[in-house]
């Protein structure tokens, strides 16, 4: 699961993806409804793979809280964001048993599993399968490297057009029509 392009908007509930950038905003697209719209830069967003739980131990990425969070679930869905914190914070302590209690708001806790929800119904757990697959084929294309180099050299030299001889077009001047002249 790629969580690099998955962010979050300051002001906007729910997930998106991140599709393109211009000069002045993100292109992004909402993981509920697939609607794209553009986002300011001077807008604060944060990366999925950026945020982190607090354990009594290390820091855990989200990326592994929510990978172990699916398959404490078996893939499917987690509890109830709108549910009572006690329900919330046994589901997180299933996935998670080092969660630290002291220093993880129940208000992140609740954000953790509506996130959860969007990804399993925006199909990103199942992406993580899909990406394993061609990351097997690509073992091959070292083996094939050298040779697609040097026919990339062949070519460029080939390429090559010997100039004209010919001194460069000069821009036309144009007069100004002026007056009395």
């Amino acid at each position: 699961m790629d969580l690099s392009k998955i962010i979050s908007i300051t002001g906007k509930s729910g997930l998106h993806r991140v599709i393109g950038q211009n000069k002045q905003a993100l292109i992004v697209e909402s993981l509920a409804d697939n609607k794209r719209f553009a986002v300011p830069l001077s807008v604060r967003v944060s990366s999925l793979e950026e945020i982190s739980m607090f354990t009594t131990g290390d820091d855990v990425p989200l990326k592994d809280v929510l990978t172990q969070l699916h398959e404490a679930n078996k893939g499917k869905q987690a509890a109830d964001p709108k549910s009572d914190d006690a329900v919330l914070w046994e589901a997180l302590t299933q996935a998670l048993p080092t969660a630290d209690r002291e220093r993880i708001y129940s208000s992140d806790v609740r954000k953790l599993f509506t996130w959860y929800g969007q990804l399993l119904a925006a199909g990103e757990f199942e992406k993580k399968e899909e990406a394993a697959k061609p990351a097997e084929h690509k073992e091959d294309s070292p083996k094939k490297a050298p040779v697609k180099a040097a026919k990339k050299k062949a070519d460029a030299g080939a390429k090559v057009k010997p100039s004209s001889g010919g001194a460069p077009k000069a821009a036309t001047v144009r007069r100004g029509g002026q007056r009395g002249s």
